[in-house]
């Protein structure tokens, strides 16, 4: 007898608990799902987490594994447990590349009387930590775990040849690029937790784009159908394409973005996306697939960030109102119009999920005096601005926009709205949101993540998200 375990904290990953349970039933395990959404507190959470653990570890006859999925965790190729853990009465797998730290998304138990000691012991240790006593108070669950158990790099085959729990993501690299043959039985994104400045403290800005993209993988791959390499995203032809898409040129209210062959993979998501939102809507919609050669040499040859304010600028007079937005925001809630975001505006933007107070991703001017001056204001800076060699060089064109609007005194309620109005954080997107941005991933787990909420947002037509 063997039990897969599902402890879910959070639940924003649709499709998660399929994934698990219907590896459990491929094998004729037993699929235990606890819910630990309802426990308040960070520490009393992860302690619920290891009681569920322990009680399973208990159920279990001598010699039956428990596996050990969560919100992060997504089984990608479905070996069966005893072959991943022969040899072994626990795997647990690190947290990262070449970190000491253990994670638990993903750590096999074999049921024994020294792993249910251990456990026992470890329950108690966290229960001390959860609330706070000395010993153990400044130490993080990690820590605690790999006390008990000791980690095994989750980059390195296991004696038996298999790969247990693999992190997807780390600085220099990911799973499918690194481990491209080692159809790990796990495959996580979870947080990693670090000390700085004498505090332990999670991955800044966590989402779960990654763990929805796993998903989305380990889903292709059990149907046969293996999504593209990240190299074939990024190769996608344009030969035959014309290097502009126009909609609706004499509309009103107006958006502009530009995408590069680079990040074709994902770019054309957007572009199906937004073409698709402007034409039920009745926007315009002109979408450079190129830099356009009215843009100065200099930014020409920049990555296509640094061109937003010099297409804005040059679409102004066109147009009532323009929008630059990002290749890699989507129209989620096709329904929502725009028009009740700049009504009473001449200026719009959002802040920033993080620390920043702005986010350049979207914003809008209107077709003023005022606002062409701050277009140009916009350019200049830019253009002064001598490194431009990369998309967070200078401090990116986030910065300098902000900059601008800060000498402008523009950062203010009147024109900059919260991180849910125009392009959703993806800390904080639901299919009800009428934008979703998808910044800082991996272009080919972009491209992944961007197709699936494409997916959801059309499945109605158009007609905005469905359950």
């Amino acid at each position: 007898m063997h039990i897969v375990l599902s402890f879910f904290s959070t639940r924003p990953v649709e499709g998660l608990e399929r994934n698990h349970a219907g590896y459990a039933q491929a094998h004729g395990y037993e699929h235990v799902v606890v819910d630990g959404t309802g426990v308040f507190g960070e520490r009393q959470g992860v302690l619920h987490r290891y009681h569920a653990i322990y009680q399973q570890l208990l159920r279990l006859p001598d010699g039956g594994l428990l596996l050990v999925l969560d919100a992060f965790s997504v089984v990608y190729a479905p070996h069966d447990l005893a072959a991943v853990a022969q040899g072994h009465d626990a795997v647990v797998a690190s947290q990262a590349k070449d970190s000491p730290l253990p994670t638990p998304s993903g750590m096999i138990l074999r049921a024994t009387p020294e792993v249910r000691e251990r456990v026992r012991a470890l329950v108690l240790r966290l229960g001390q930590w959860a609330m706070y006593l000395p010993e153990c108070a400044a130490m993080a669950e990690a820590e605690l775990l790999g006390e008990a158990f000791p980690v095994q790099p989750f980059q390195d085959r296991l004696r038996n040849g298999h790969f247990a729990s693999v992190q997807a993501v780390w600085p220099t690299g990911h799973a499918l690029d690194a481990l491209h043959d080692a159809a790990p039985l796990v495959v996580h994104n979870a947080p990693v937790w670090e000390r700085r400045e004498g505090l332990w403290r999670p991955s800044a800005g966590y989402d779960f784009r990654y763990v929805q993209a796993l998903l989305e993988e380990a889903s292709a791959r059990a149907r046969g159908t293996p999504l593209h390499a990240a190299q074939a995203w990024e190769a996608a032809s344009r030969a035959q394409r014309a290097p502009a898409l126009h909609l609706n040129e004499q509309a009103p209210i107006a958006f502009v973005t530009l995408h590069t062959h680079h990040i074709a993979g994902y770019a054309d998501v957007h572009e199906r996306s937004l073409a698709a939102y402007c034409r039920r809507h009745g926007y315009a919609y002109h979408s450079y697939r190129a830099a356009p050669g009215f843009l100065p040499e200099g930014l020409r040859a920049s990555a296509g960030n640094w061109a937003k304010a010099h297409l804005v600028r040059h679409h102004l007079p066109q147009h009532e109102f323009v929008f630059w937005i990002d290749a890699d925001i989507l129209a989620v809630n096709q329904a929502l119009p725009i028009e009740p975001v700049i009504e009473g505006r001449d200026f719009v933007i959002g802040t920033d999920h993080s620390a920043w107070s702005v986010n350049s991703c979207m914003f809008g001017l209107r077709r003023t005096p005022a606002m062409q001056r701050l277009a140009e204001r916009m350019c200049e800076t830019i253009e002064a601005v001598e490194d431009r060699s990369s998309v967070y060089a200078s401090g990116g064109d986030q910065q300098l926009i902000m900059l601008t609007l800060m000498e402008a005194g523009m950062v203010d309620a009147r024109h900059v709205v919260d991180a849910m109005t125009l392009a959703a954080s993806p800390a904080y997107a639901t299919r009800s949101h009428r934008f979703v941005h998808f910044p800082a991933q991996l272009n080919h787990y972009r491209a992944v993540s961007m197709a699936v909420w494409d997916r959801w947002s059309t499945h109605a037509g158009g007609d905005g998200p469905t359950a």
